[in-house]
């Protein structure tokens, strides 16, 4: 793999471009976290509106038709919905894990069987989220499984 970095006063803003045969996993890995860096999202908390980038962000979580963005040790709360956040998130390291929560797999620590077709999900903060039978084929295919 080769790496070319141009840097000059006269470019507004980055812009990365990837020439390449055929895509494989690590490609499209990097292709991945690019991305988580490129977007952000806003959350509200005690009033105060900030707008968090992807890489922070540990879960997103559906709860009485109001989503929550989990970060390490913060909880806000976002406007948008959890399928429109799905649509959005679909090429980073997001994925739907059950009907209320699309997780980000970058903070996994740790996942392990469990009954009923269930796997449990161990988060970097020692958070723990159950992952459905329904999401399981997406949550294996994005996780490597």
């Amino acid at each position: 793999m080769k790496l070319t970095i141009e840097q000059s006063e006269e470019f507004d803003e980055p812009e990365i471009t990837i020439k390449c045969g055929m895509m494989d996993d690590r490609l499209e890995s990097i292709i991945r976290h690019i991305r988580l860096n490129m977007f952000s999202v806003t959350g509200v908390k005690d009033g105060v509106t900030k707008v968090l980038s992807l890489g922070e962000i540990f879960y997103f979580d559906s709860i009485d038709e109001r989503t929550f963005i989990y970060l390490e040790s913060d909880v806000y709360e976002c406007s948008m919905k959890l399928y429109e956040l799905e649509e959005q998130l679909a090429k980073a390291h997001f994925v739907r894990i059950s009907k209320s929560c699309i997780v980000n797999i970058m903070k996994l620590d740790s996942v392990r069987p469990m009954l009923n077709s269930r796997y449990e999900a161990k988060l970097e903060n020692g958070e723990k989220l159950i992952i459905s039978r329904h999401y399981l084929p997406d949550f294996k295919r994005v996780f490597g499984i």
